[in-house]
């Protein structure tokens, strides 16, 4: 009878642990999901990810709020012809996910409309009352991204590089 009570609270305690894990595994899918679903005309989706009091920041700027980053959004998402992401490796503890990407990016604003790519990681914390994303930052090499698509700025950066590289 003793090993029998013993089995059940091992079955119960592994089924408890599962379930907490299932909760927490389904915010790496949400945030995949919202990134392959985000574009100009479903910016309502900012709602349902972010928590109100969101604070979001990449390597220009920090904005506070969701509404701040949904217009934020807004206006990187006007002018995109398409943009899809290709998921890396990806790792989630607690409530916080770590998540790599490679995004290829279409749009008249950069290098002609012909499509780009930029590799990044995002890194999310979900929390407040309805288990909303209330920390997004997004690590990338903005040289990669825009300043080595100028041409003049081009030309400094290889310049720089080449010299640091000696």
């Amino acid at each position: 009878m003793k090993l029998m009570s013993i089995t059940l609270i091992s079955f119960f305690s592994m089924a408890a642990i599962m379930l907490a894990n299932t909760g927490h595994a389904n915010n790496l899918e949400r945030a995949k999901t919202f990134f392959d679903q985000l574009n100009k005309d479903q910016l309502h989706l900012v709602d349902q990810f972010y928590d109100s009091q969101v604070v979001f920041q990449d390597p220009i700027h920090t904005l506070n709020g969701a509404s701040a980053l949904k217009k934020y959004y807004e206006g990187l998402y006007r002018n995109v012809d398409e943009i899809r992401f290709v998921y890396g490796p990806s790792i989630e503890q607690g409530n916080t996910v770590s998540l790599t990407w490679r995004m290829h990016l279409q749009t008249p604003a950069l290098q002609s409309g012909k499509e780009l790519t930029v590799d990044g990681v995002s890194v999310i914390t979900f929390g407040g009352t309805e288990n909303k994303a209330i920390h997004h930052r997004d690590y990338f090499d903005m040289g990669e991204f825009v300043y080595e698509r100028v041409p003049v700025l081009s030309s400094i950066i290889t310049y720089i590089k080449k010299r640091m590289a000696n």
